[in-house]
């Protein structure tokens, strides 16, 4: 008997266990940035990790705190399924540098990746991927266009009447233009067609109905039930935590997101409704990243991070 309890203890013991972590290696390399120009001190470094479907993953943020290009970085990724990832810089209100995003295959070996160029984005909204083969795009919609970024080159295509579909043609160049069908997309550059494409879609869906704010820097919102933030797929939000409304932009890159420049309606706000108005605007533009828990409906946008702002369906 004295040996079965001790077998019992073992087992339950050995139940309560963390599971073994998963094997991971290192990615690493160093971004650069082309233009020549001195960044802000608080600008931060973004390294991001997401799924093959492009479901934020990992990532790493360090504040540049007055460094310069180039910026070493390194990442553990796990060794067992093909990732993508996306490196570069944000200084906030539409200051964005970022890598094309790059598929890692799974395997086991470190992986040095060279100098990455960081390249400035413009407004992409919700960028999506375009597997085409062993070729990475990204698209992104517009409220009255679609922006498509290929080797380094960003494309702004106008929409054109199809008989099925979506087509986006580019204006100063008929040869240039996307079809899409369901979640495969025909993409003609210069009049070469690619490989058939596919669009990726995480789990996660950022603009899929309202968010309610529930805490910012961790202190709990006023009357929760009367805040919201939503997030249009064409890359339009709008957000209130109570009192004024604001409108502006965002981009999201997997598990990146960024805010452009924001405009709010001016009505005087009851005490507290005003000092939680500003602790919210100034709070937007220090976000550089998000995680989404789909099953439990809730939402935390990071700075470097930590934690900023939290929200449930």
């Amino acid at each position: 008997m004295r040996l079965l309890s001790v077998l019992v203890s073992l087992l339950i013991a050995s139940a309560s266990l963390p599971a073994p972590a998963a094997d991971t290696r290192s990615l690493s390399g160093e971004i650069i940035l082309l233009e020549r120009l001195a960044l802000p001190d608080e600008t931060v470094i973004l390294v991001d990790l997401a799924s093959a479907s492009d479901e934020p993953l990992h990532d790493q943020r360090a504040v540049t705190a007055g460094r310069q290009s180039p910026f070493p970085f390194a990442i553990d990724a796990p060794q067992d399924s093909d990732l993508v990832l996306r490196v570069g810089l944000s200084a906030g209100e539409d200051m964005l540098w970022l890598s094309e995003p790059m598929m890692i295959p799974a395997g086991e070996e470190d992986l040095s990746l060279g100098t990455i160029r960081a390249l400035r984005l413009p407004q992409m909204g919700a960028a999506s991927l375009l597997s085409c083969g062993n070729t990475l795009l990204e698209i992104g919609l517009l409220p009255d266009a679609l922006r498509l970024r290929i080797n380094e080159q960003i494309l702004t295509l106008t929409a054109q009447p199809a008989a099925s579909g979506a087509l986006y043609v580019d204006p100063g160049n008929q040869a240039s233009s996307i079809h899409m069908k369901g979640d495969s997309a025909l993409v003609k550059i210069d009049g070469a067609e690619l490989t058939e494409c596919q669009i990726l879609h995480p789990e996660s869906d950022l603009s899929e109905g309202v968010w309610m704010i529930r805490s910012i820097d961790e202190s709990p919102t006023l009357f929760p039930s009367r805040t919201e933030l939503v997030f249009f797929p064409d890359g339009r939000m709008s957000a209130t935590v109570g009192c004024n409304r604001l409108i502006g932009s965002y981009n999201r890159y997997g598990g990146i997101l960024t805010f452009g420049r924001l405009a709010m309606t001016r009505m005087a706000c009851p005490e507290g409704l005003d000092q939680q108005e500003r602790q919210f605007t100034t709070a937007l533009p220090r976000i550089d990243g998000l995680r989404i828990d789909p099953v439990a409906g809730r939402l935390t946008l990071l700075s470097a991070g930590t934690p900023v702002l939290r929200a449930r369906k």
